[in-house]
């Protein structure tokens, strides 16, 4: 075998690897990242559930909760096009400060394997595109 016939087994062999990384072994762990919209330091706890992955977030600053109140953010999440896909619910932490519309959140994780980070975009409730609001990138604090 040449040169160019071991790159492609090795490239092929490469593809079907990340083919087989199941998906606990991307998204499940602790991640944290700064919101760019408000510079508030968000955290995501993602975990296995009975049907696929939940949730569990805490941000120093929400515009909902005022900015000045803390959120907790829940949410049960199946994977869709390689992407985690849900709805998060927000709960303001000091006071009930969130206006009832502005209480839940479509939501993508997509995981970038060249850097290993997790993106979480907003997305619009009706239409499931993105809003026009920055995404937070997430590194993985722990597994």
């Amino acid at each position: 075998m040449g040169t160019v016939g071991a790159t492609l087994a090795l490239l092929s062999n490469s593809l079907l690897a990340q083919e087989a990384v199941a998906p606990e072994d991307l998204y499940v762990g602790l991640w944290q990242g700064v919101d760019e919209v408000d510079g508030g330091n968000s955290l995501r706890s993602i975990l296995p559930a009975e049907s696929g992955f939940k949730v569990v977030g805490r941000d120093t600053w929400h515009g909902p909760c005022k900015y000045g109140d803390p959120a907790t953010v829940l949410a049960q999440l199946s994977v869709e096009q390689e992407s985690l896909v849900g709805t998060w619910n927000l709960d303001c932490q000091v006071g009930e400060t969130a206006e009832t519309g502005d209480r839940s959140f479509k939501v993508r994780y997509t995981f970038d394997p060249a850097t290993e980070t997790l993106t979480e975009t907003l997305l619009d409730p009706q239409t499931e595109e993105p809003i026009d609001r920055i995404p937070i990138v997430f590194f993985r604090v722990s597994p």
